[in-house]
């Protein structure tokens, strides 16, 4: 009886280190997003320069996370919900790592417009980054809350990004349209990697709510819609 005692002890020691570095990794994602968008939004490309050199912490954190998943079924073989908790561990952490990876796209932008005048005023791509980055803290506030209600509110926040997504796009092409010159098509096709980088955070944000959700009750999310 000790040992078993030891042992679920220990399990559950690496399932707090599991989360404590998902946690880390949430911070660093979302820290890196929200200074890329800024840098875009202000042109500072100091700013840009950090987020890009960040992205390797990221990585290492995301092999880190799974190790310890790895180290967690090879000592413990964990079943049912349990292994779900933990599978579902280092897929979040992949969306995580893919959310930075976004940011960096986002960054290099930034980089691309220093010292350029923009052929759009930046209106519709900084709101489309405050409700992406509402739903990844949103998505990930529900894994560790382990709350599906609020995993359905923020799935359901996704169509506010696509449809500022085509906004986007659709104002793009216009300008582009009016304009046409080398310049215009340059920049148009820089803001719509924004714009789509933007979207697949939304996006990552969601597949996080979907994931939750599955781990918690062994469901899909949509049909509990």
């Amino acid at each position: 009886m000790e040992s078993d005692n030891l042992r679920l002890s220990n399990y559950e020691q690496e399932l707090n280190v599991l989360k404590i570095k998902l946690n880390e990794m949430f911070s660093l994602s979302l820290g890196s997003f929200q200074s890329a968008s800024k840098s875009l939004e202000i042109i500072d490309v100091e700013i840009a320069e950090n987020v890009i050199k960040g992205d390797d912490e990221i990585d290492n954190l995301k092999r880190r996370i799974e190790e310890l998943v790895y180290e967690i079924l090879l000592r413990f073989h964990p079943l049912a919900s349990d292994l779900r908790r933990v599978i579902m561990a280092m897929k979040i952490a992949s969306e995580l790592e893919r959310v930075a990876d976004q940011a960096v796209n986002i960054a290099q932008v930034t980089q691309f417009m220093e010292g350029k005048v923009l052929i759009k005023p930046l209106v519709d791509i900084p709101k489309m980054a405050q409700i992406a980055e509402e739903m990844l803290s949103g998505a990930m506030k529900s894994y560790f809350e382990e709350d599906v209600e609020l995993a359905k509110k923020i799935w359901l926040m996704d169509d506010k990004v696509d449809y500022l997504d085509r906004k986007v796009a659709d104002d793009l092409e216009e300008i582009v349209a009016k304009k046409c010159s080398k310049e215009a098509i340059a920049q148009s096709e820089r803001l719509i990697i924004v714009s789509r980088s933007i979207e697949r955070v939304a996006d990552h944000s969601t597949n996080i709510c979907e994931e939750t959700t599955y781990m918690i009750l062994g469901k899909e999310l949509y049909t509990l819609l």
